[in-house]
């Protein structure tokens, strides 16, 4: 967990952190200047305001970590209230400009996958702004009314979030190519992709999720890799950069790790090596560490998530073997990945892995003969 003093710190001290914020909205770098514990009236202090040319306000940020309680965080909303009324009505101690600032409440991704309580259930004003702090990659996520929607679930506090973030019926190594693809678009001078149009060419590749190129697409929007135009942001060009074993390295550490830990350890509960057990069987042992509740993005859609996620974990990672097809599947645990470092699991990945590095060097060679 990270608390407040520990999210504020990094946004104050850390310009590229400032300018993934000032990414995420919207707004120009050019002077922008971050007021940290600027005062409002009726002695209210934001932990930020971010000021464009000396007295324009583009956000009013509130912070909160994620070691808090549900009482705390629904204060922080209070706050966020707060901010936005000062907006709306052109409230202001120092003769601020609010024509095109807006309320964020900003806190950090273990607040949702670590506490209790179900950030989806709570109430916020229309105007304002949810922002997720992802502490392993520092990087910025908006947090949508569909997502609050999606956390709250048809039954509310019955389901369990491990994590905010999912991939589903994709495999790692294709979003890796639609993004090194779309940084390659990015390079030529392409300020907006078309999505159905990069569709068209990456089905050239013929990938065992060929018809779900869209998810692909979604899935790197939602990890923040590329904006609302499909151009990959800060991170996500750097993200594409990388080799494959470290993109998945990294996209492990930063975002999915959470369902590959709960998984080994659900394939545990039978064997210590290896075991015979259906979907279902393996559904109601990750669902026993939850006292039954179903885990979002896992088993709340019956075994589909599921399969997702062991196809990832089989053919990307490498850390799991399983015969495709069958009802009751032999499960061997080839690394225990959620004990290994990065270096141990990028060497993991290049020994036990084939699939990605085929596809990649099919596109590859497919780009090469485009440019």
């Amino acid at each position: 967990m990270m608390d407040e003093a520990t999210l504020h710190k990094i946004i104050k001290e850390n310009k590229e952190v400032q300018n993934r914020l000032l990414e995420l909205l919207e707004i120009n770098e050019n002077g922008i200047v971050f007021n940290s514990e600027d005062q409002y009236p009726n002695g209210l202090f934001a932990d930020f305001s971010i000021i464009e040319n000396t007295n324009k306000v583009r956000a009013i940020i509130e912070l909160k970590g994620s070691n808090i309680g549900a009482n705390e965080y629904v204060r922080g909303t209070g706050q966020l209230l707060q901010y936005q009324h000062f907006i709306d009505n052109n409230l202001s101690t120092k003769n601020y400009d609010f024509s095109q600032a807006i309320a964020v409440l900003c806190f950090p991704s273990t607040l949702i996958s670590d506490q209790n309580y179900n950030i989806g259930l709570f109430g916020y004003p229309d105007k304002s702004l949810l922002v997720e702090f992802n502490e392993e990659n520092y990087t910025f996520r908006k947090i949508t009314k569909k997502d609050l929607n999606v956390f709250a679930g048809s039954r509310g506090k019955d389901m369990v979030t491990i994590s905010p973030y999912y991939i589903r019926d994709t495999r790692v190594f294709e979003i890796y190519i639609a993004l090194k693809f779309f940084q390659i678009l990015k390079l030529a001078g392409y300020q907006v992709i078309n999505r159905k149009q990069a569709e068209a060419f990456l089905r050239q590749l013929d990938t065992p999720d060929n018809g779900n190129w869209r998810n692909v697409f979604i899935t790197l929007s939602s990890l923040g890799l590329t904006d609302h135009l499909n151009i990959p942001t800060r991170i996500g060009a750097k993200y594409a950069d990388m080799s494959f074993e470290e993109f998945a390295y990294e996209i492990y550490n930063s975002y999915i790790k959470n369902y590959f830990s709960l998984l080994l350890s659900s394939v545990l509960t039978f064997s210590n090596t290896n075991c015979n057990i259906s979907l279902d069987q393996l559904r109601n042992a990750v669902n026993n560490f939850y006292a039954g509740k179903d885990v979002l993005f896992m088993t709340d859609s019956g075994t589909r998530y599921l399969s997702s996620w062991l196809n990832i974990m089989q053919d990307d990672y490498g850390c799991i073997s399983f015969p495709a097809k069958k009802n009751i599947r032999e499960y061997k645990i080839i690394y225990p990945i959620d004990k290994y470092n990065k270096k141990a699991i990028m060497e993991e990945i290049k020994k036990n892995t084939t699939l990605p590095y085929f596809f990649i060097n099919k596109f590859n060679s497919l780009i090469s003969t485009k440019i």
